[in-house]
């Protein structure tokens, strides 16, 4: 809104200036108005696909499937927040996440590689906009194999982040293309 009254201001000073003892007035400028961001919502927490998803030792101690959701809102400037949509009719996309597979050990190196792969939806309106599945990987990783987990979702949130930008259908993204 701010830079839109500064082209306004700069606009009418420009038309006054072309017109200054023209004896006419200046014309109007014309104001062009812009789209609102569409804004996505996806849950707080990644679930897994299915009980084989993850071991129970990564579902109890790693929150790396907390922290990205909350990662991808700090990221987007605005235009993805976590939680429920508000009810409020106002237009807005929701994108749901899960963890179709992943592979995760303590040791760095040694103990080779780590990957995670995601599916995601967008839908607007109950309609599916467009699909993905992102894959990242790392032969190093971290010595933790939580804080591996925390890394590879990082990498997984700029690619989705871009995705967002021109969404579309069956996507690979990362190492998944």
């Amino acid at each position: 809104m701010k830079s839109q009254m500064s082209v306004l201001a700069v606009s009418l000073l420009l038309s006054a200036l072309s017109c200054a003892g023209c004896g006419s007035n200046p014309p109007t400028p014309t104001v062009v108005a812009t789209a609102p961001t569409i804004v996505v919502y996806t849950a707080p927490v990644i679930p897994y696909q299915d009980s084989e998803t993850a071991p129970q030792w990564v579902r109890d101690d790693c929150d790396w499937n907390r922290v990205m959701p909350r990662y991808l809102a700090e990221q987007s400037e605005g235009k993805l927040r976590v939680g429920e949509a508000a009810a409020d009719g106002g237009r807005h996309r929701e994108l749901s996440l899960v963890a179709v597979t992943l592979h995760t050990l303590s040791g760095s190196a040694y103990t080779g590689p780590k990957w995670l792969v995601l599916e995601g939806r967008l839908t607007e309106g109950g309609k599916l906009i467009g699909n993905f599945e992102v894959r990242r990987q790392t032969i190093a990783g971290s010595l933790s194999a939580c804080k591996t987990l925390n890394n590879l979702g990082e990498e997984i949130s700029s690619d989705i982040l871009d995705w967002l930008d021109e969404p579309d259908f069956n996507s690979k993204l990362g190492n998944a293309s």
